[in-house]
């Protein structure tokens, strides 16, 4: 793998670039109007390596697949390659939400002889030494939406928890007006992608912030409904909630309203399930308020279409980073889907149709 140094590009920029000049990574047809609320930056190296024949078998090791988001992302991904005639196979693996299994998976697909290897970790530095042992073998490593650990892996696609949980917790503090008592609802326990969002958070708290317990809600909206259930009971004031998630910031709020407590500011990404539920109380509810920022669902393409464009021996970003636009009350209707399921996150490459073939199942 060889480095030169890069630039920033911006999501408008890309869509102006010719296809060999930026190594393929064009954005998704059909995406959402939301999306044009996204950049997209590469920071830092470019990176090449010499070229392999095609086509190319991909493997992609999925952390778990226990929210409808990694339906969604796999579901992109398996249209990506199905398109892409310079994809011969396209393997998924689900580590079940088990560490230890992910690395298993990682390794079986290593021993398959795969040319590249797509990854959302389960633990960024769990996964790290078999990447990089992936990686000394000449596979190309691609982790996306989840960070891993060092720089032992080959490129990289994701939003910036820090800055994003960053984002989250100033707007939470300012809609509380710099005091108040707050719960924060993470995604699996130990997770690096929640763990970087909330250290970028409480570094944004006013010293009025007084946060009252943090748990983890495994990104489930049921299982949020549980543990807020819990906090409802030992808390009797609860003035809002940071979520990293919002199907998590959904079930939280679904759990005040069965408590009878006033549904509070609350931020995560665009689930759909939090958007109609704002839509839907806002006007009851005057305390209720939403700030939020997309967790694109296509992100994988890009991890996908920088793997093979290093296959090519084309250059890429050592990093692309996403940068959502905040989702409030005042733009939230442009991501409001209120014909699809509460399940769907609203910015997705997807079309209703293909959406209506995942909800069914």
């Amino acid at each position: 793998m060889t480095t030169t140094k890069g630039t920033n590009w911006s999501r408008r920029r890309l869509m102006g670039t010719g296809l060999a000049a930026m190594g393929g990574l064009l954005l998704p047809s059909g995406m959402l109007r939301a999306q044009e609320g996204v950049t997209l930056d590469a920071v830092g190296d470019m990176v090449s390596m010499a070229a392999k024949p095609g086509p190319y078998r991909i493997g992609f090791s999925n952390g778990f697949s226990g929210n409808s988001w990694r339906a969604m992302a796999i579901a992109a991904l398996q249209a990506e390659a199905t398109a892409t005639p310079d994809i011969a196979e396209f393997i998924v693996v689900d580590g079940q939400g088990d560490i230890n299994k992910q690395v298993n998976d990682i390794e079986t697909l290593i021993n398959q002889g795969v040319d590249a290897i797509l990854v959302i970790a389960n633990s960024g530095a769990a996964v790290a030494p078999i990447l990089r042992d992936a990686t000394a073998e000449g596979i190309v490593t691609a982790p996306f939406n989840l960070p891993v650990d060092g720089e032992d892996w080959s490129t990289y696609v994701g939003t910036d928890p820090v800055r994003k949980g960053g984002t989250l917790g100033k707007w939470l503090s300012d809609a509380l007006g710099g005091s108040g008592k707050i719960v924060a609802l993470g995604g699996l326990p130990g997770n690096s992608y929640t763990a970087a969002g909330w250290e970028g958070a409480q570094a944004q708290f006013a010293p009025g912030i007084e946060v009252l317990a943090f748990r983890d809600a495994h990104w489930e909206e049921d299982r949020a409904k549980v543990v807020m259930a819990d906090l409802i009971a030992a808390y009797p004031q609860i003035d809002g909630v940071w979520c990293d998630g919002a199907q998590v910031g959904a079930g939280a709020m679904k759990a005040l309203l069965a408590a009878g407590r006033p549904l509070v500011p609350v931020t995560g990404d665009d689930y759909n399930g939090l958007l109609k539920l704002f839509d839907s109380e806002k006007g009851n509810q005057p305390k209720f308020d939403i700030g939020l920022m997309s967790e694109p669902t296509w992100q994988g393409i890009f991890a996908m279409r920088a793997a093979v464009s290093l296959l090519k021996g084309e250059q890429v970003p050592k990093r692309q980073v996403l940068v959502p636009k905040m989702i409030t009350r005042d733009n939230y209707a442009t991501y409001l889907r209120p014909g699809l399921p509460d399940g769907v996150f609203t910015d997705t490459s997807l079309s209703d149709e293909e959406l209506a073939k995942i909800f069914s199942a």
